[in-house]
């Protein structure tokens, strides 16, 4: 009776085992909205920068790219806080799809030429202003296309309106100090909250983008990061509310390599049986040599060693009775440091 229960129970659930419920729709992975997107001015241009996009909604790695659309709604004077505050969000985007016109395509080779690094950067001429007239303001939101043509939604709106220009930086001059090289230019006195944006490039093929925006608000610079031997250009704008004038004209230096490197620090004298080790810190210049002496009182220094690449030396032939020990740090142009001292007292 049992067997046949059982027997019935799975006839009963063997129909079941092979039924598939509807269909389910496919899962369509838009890419991921663009937030933080920004504006600065440059002279009369518009800039506009956000991140590269490289991720879809769910979070998977955006493979398929093939546009970045850029949209624009002119918003009249007197209208400028329309939609403003955080609520007005929404409101903002639905304006931007409704009335805002694209503004630009980027796909292919203006995509490429848009890409810096890991951002995409947008340019577009500001009209000029109407004498006694408010200048509009424009609106701007991006939003990303793959090749399915699924979209994202728009991005943050980013609103602008064009901005006076601050003058141009005169006085600039580069100095070859031993820390670095000093970029110094005539203060802007007269313009509150002005600002300073300093750039330098290798010569003869780098980019103004070694040392990136540096943004001062003193009228002078040491560039520490300049490598000596090589001859660097430099130039400096000022900067206003997001709005940079003119670059000053380019000046030149040669850095050469006439400067010691740092003396050595930390330098210590360990005194062993049979032996002295000496140790101290490396020397933060590349290509660094260094140079150890010993004396016996107020005898003559002699030579150890004259190429030490390590901050180590041991003398397995030390002095009886006590000596003193100095390093000094020597450049890849001969360029000596500054001897640093320690003494040892030996047993006979």
């Amino acid at each position: 009776m049992r067997r046949l229960l059982a027997l019935a129970v799975t006839l009963f659930l063997l129909p079941a085992c092979g039924r598939k419920g509807p269909p389910l729709p496919p899962i369509i992975d838009v890419p991921e909205t663009t937030v933080g997107m920004w504006a600065h001015q440059e002279l009369n241009e518009l800039v506009l920068t956000w991140k590269y996009p490289a991720m879809t909604k769910s979070g998977r790695t955006l493979t398929d790219l093939d546009r970045v659309e850029v949209y624009r709604l002119e918003v009249p004077p007197g209208q400028e806080q329309l939609a403003a505050g955080p609520a007005g969000i929404d409101m903002q985007r639905q304006l931007m799809l409704s009335r805002g016109v694209l503004a630009v395509r980027l796909e292919g080779d203006a995509l490429q030429a848009a890409t810096r690094g890991e951002n995409l950067e947008y340019r577009e001429n500001l009209p000029p202003i109407d004498d006694g007239k408010a200048p509009p303001t424009y609106w701007y939101a991006v939003r990303s296309v793959r090749r399915d043509r699924t979209a994202s939604a728009l991005s943050n709106v980013v609103t602008w309106q064009r901005k006076p220009i601050p003058p141009p930086v005169t006085g600039l001059a580069a100095t070859p100090e031993p820390t670095g090289i000093l970029v110094s230019w005539d203060e802007l006195k007269d313009i509150k909250d002005i600002k300073y944006v300093a750039e330098r490039r290798s010569v003869p093929n780098g980019s103004w983008d070694d040392l990136g925006l540096i943004v001062l608000e003193r009228n002078s610079q040491i560039d520490v990061t300049a490598k000596q031997g090589a001859t660097w250009r430099y130039r400096v704008r000022a900067a206003l509310d997001l709005v940079t004038g003119p670059v000053s004209p380019e000046v030149e230096v040669k850095y050469k390599d006439i400067y010691p490197p740092p003396p050595a620090v930390n330098f210590i004298c360990l005194p062993e049986p049979g032996i002295v080790r000496l140790r101290w810190d490396e020397a933060p210049e590349d290509g660094v040599t260094y140079k150890v002496f010993r004396r016996q009182g107020a005898g003559k220094w002699v030579h150890l060693t004259d190429q030490a690449t390590a901050a180590e030396f041991d003398d397995t032939n030390p002095l009886g009775g006590g000596a003193e020990y100095a390093v000094k740090a020597v450049d890849a142009a001969g360029n000596e440091s500054d001897a640093l001292y320690c003494k040892v007292g030996i047993g006979p």
